[in-house]
């Protein structure tokens, strides 16, 4: 056996590729009876009989190479739908924006700078942009990206095959005029299945949500269609919900008793920060069987201690409930970017690269401040994730070279693909 490979080191030489993106090249034997006998064992075994030695071409992308037809046959257990990602995205430093967020809270009689987390809930640090990077580097089975926003566009995202800017206004189909504008992602995340041509399968990603090495899409979903989901040790505390809870507490509770009045069962865990595997169809069922608590949520336009949090929870256990989602493992750590802490963490997942995915959490207190927190960030991001997408305008906003550094970029993931 042979193993191929060519060395690559991004500009920033934090980014090394070598052995871990090779191809093996193999040489099989001849038995006496004319079958073929592998080095090492095959998803159909370690011999192909004589008899099955039918010359046939395996497509691979948009190449065809030649191959047996034992080997062109999909496989049961071959996740074969398309899958899609969704992202919800805030640019909280833009002017317009924080007018009718500020207009919206002084006509609910509360302070802007301390609803509901204050700013740090919608502080952006271009993590949307990393977080597409990661996309494109180990994920690149992703049919189409949409980034549902309030009006609002990153200024760094050029018109590119593959992604879709989605505004509020055309996923609150039937409650727009009453509903919005909303500040409150558990509303807006009541109304993702409306995305006009999202797929039936989906990933949800908040956008601190990073993937950190080459996933495979059974890490999500498997080959019948069934989500899998990540519960967290951390608990729900027992008992009623509270007017003191914490708004993602709170939702947690309500979630609990939604799925005790439905199946008699209770719920304990949280799930991890992570990628969360929808499907359109479960969604819309819900949204139908919980109509007034969705509806209620949906109109919300900050967190409150009576939403449901839809996708991030409720979702996941009424479809393990139905017996359509099964929990599952994933290797992810959540970074406390607030706290010098999680510096920590930072240099680990970049010297080891060994989770499948990662969360920049922001939260309102720390011993950080928002300078360090953005300085913090932008270092280990750009270290991580240095290479420009093609969904990337340059530096300097020229959008009719958009994408130079975006083409450079693309040019060295494709070569990464091929070598994988």
């Amino acid at each position: 056996m042979l193993r191929i490979y060519r060395p690559l080191v991004s500009g920033s030489k934090t980014l090394k590729l070598s052995a871990d993106c090779a191809c093996d090249l193999e040489f099989w034997d001849e038995s006496p009876s004319g079958s073929l006998v592998a080095p090492r064992p095959t998803l159909i075994g370690d011999t192909v009989p004589a008899n099955a030695l039918e010359p046939a071409e395996l497509v691979i992308g948009d190449r065809a190479h030649p191959s047996l037809a034992a080997f062109t046959k999909p496989l049961v257990d071959d996740l074969a739908f398309p899958i899609d990602a969704v992202y919800t995205w805030v640019d909280g430093g833009d002017p317009a924006w924080r007018a009718r967020r500020d207009q919206t809270l002084t006509a609910l009689g509360l302070t802007p700078s301390r609803a509901d987390g204050g700013d740090s809930r919608y502080a952006s640090r271009d993590e949307l942009r990393y977080s597409l990077r990661s996309l494109a580097m180990f994920a690149p089975w992703i049919r189409h990206v949409w980034i549902v926003t309030d009006g609002q566009r990153p200024e760094w995202l050029r018109d590119a095959p593959g992604v879709t800017v989605v505004d509020h206004r055309d996923i609150f189909t039937d409650q727009a005029a009453t509903a919005l504008p909303t500040f409150n992602s558990h509303a807006i995340e009541t109304q993702l299945h409306h995305i006009d041509g999202l797929a039936e399968h989906f990933l949800y990603f908040n956008d601190d949500f990073f993937l950190g090495r080459p996933v495979r899409p059974d890490a999500f979903f498997h080959a019948n269609g069934i989500s899998q989901f990540f519960p967290s040790p951390t608990a729900i505390p027992p008992g009623p919900r509270t007017d003191r809870d914490p708004t993602w507490i709170a939702a947690g509770k309500n979630n609990r008793a939604l799925i005790e009045r439905e199946f008699g069962r209770s719920t304990a865990s949280a799930l991890k920060h992570a990628p969360y595997a929808l499907r359109r169809s479960v969604l819309a069922e819900m949204e139908e069987r919980f109509a007034d608590e969705i509806e209620r949520t949906a109109h919300s336009r900050i967190r409150s201690v009576n939403d449901v949090a839809l996708v991030s929870s409720l979702y996941h256990y009424y479809a393990f409930s139905t017996a359509r989602a099964v929990p599952a493992e994933v290797a992810v750590d959540t970074v406390p970017l607030s706290h010098s802490s999680g510096q920590a963490t930072l240099d680990r997942l970049l010297a080891k690269r060994d989770r499948d995915c990662f969360c920049l959490n922001d939260m309102a207190s720390g011993d950080l401040s928002e300078a360090d927190k953005y300085r913090v960030a932008m270092a280990f991001m750009e270290a991580y994730l240095p290479i420009p997408g093609p969904f990337e305008t340059s530096d300097a906003g020229d959008t009719d070279e958009a994408g130079e550094a975006g083409e450079a970029g693309a040019e060295l993931i494709g070569t990464v693909r091929s070598a994988t």
